[in-house]
């Protein structure tokens, strides 16, 4: 059977965290993008087609929350994933 990749942005302000996620997805086959705020990740959504955003709620300036009504409002076929 032949895997897809499927293209996720992870968005985090923890560097760390992301890393090691993108790492674990990496090893399962997926293509992973990285931004650590909401408004890096409107950027590269407008740069890049993504299947999916993980998406951290707390983080500084533009929060998950409202990152998540703008990705939703530009970008409404976007598959996105809270995390708490």
């Amino acid at each position: 059977m032949v895997k897809i990749p499927i293209r996720v942005l992870l968005v985090d302000d923890e560097k760390d965290f992301v890393e090691i996620l993108s790492l674990r997805l990496k090893e399962a086959g997926e293509k992973v993008f990285a931004a650590y705020s909401g408004k890096a990740c409107l950027e590269t959504l407008e740069k890049q087609e993504m299947d999916v955003v993980i998406l951290d709620i707390k983080m500084p300036g533009m929060d998950g929350m409202e990152t998540l009504k703008e990705i939703k409002k530009r970008f409404p076929l976007v598959e996105v994933i809270m995390l708490t």
